[in-house]
């Protein structure tokens, strides 16, 4: 999973692949932190189809603003720069897998 950094553009990071999944969340939420292990055992599964990006949205509050993110855990699926889905809250293991599943 990468992790946004001051140095990267979120919409760079989403056109490396097909699929991109962003976590947005944040380092004293504990729910993200579950959410955390379960992306990357999910992108590990998946061998590479799938880019996950993590972004802090206390580092990173403009990327969460233009995405409208306003509770964290959050994720969003893009494909080919266009959100096709977006899920609140965590997830746990097999229902995240089956919602990636279904969306891409």
């Amino acid at each position: 999973m990468k992790q946004l950094t001051s140095a990267d553009s979120l919409d760079n990071l989403l056109t490396q692949h097909e699929y991109s999944l962003v976590l947005f969340s944040a380092s004293w939420c504990g729910p993200c932190k579950s959410m955390i292990s379960v992306v990357e055992q999910t992108s590990n599964m998946m061998n590479g189809r799938l880019n996950t990006i993590k972004v802090d949205v206390d580092v990173s509050a403009n990327d969460a603003a233009d995405y409208g993110i306003r509770s964290v855990p959050t994720l969003i699926l893009v494909k080919n720069d266009e959100i096709i889905a977006q899920q609140v809250g965590a997830l746990p293991p097999q229902q995240f897998m089956q919602w990636v599943e279904q969306n891409t």
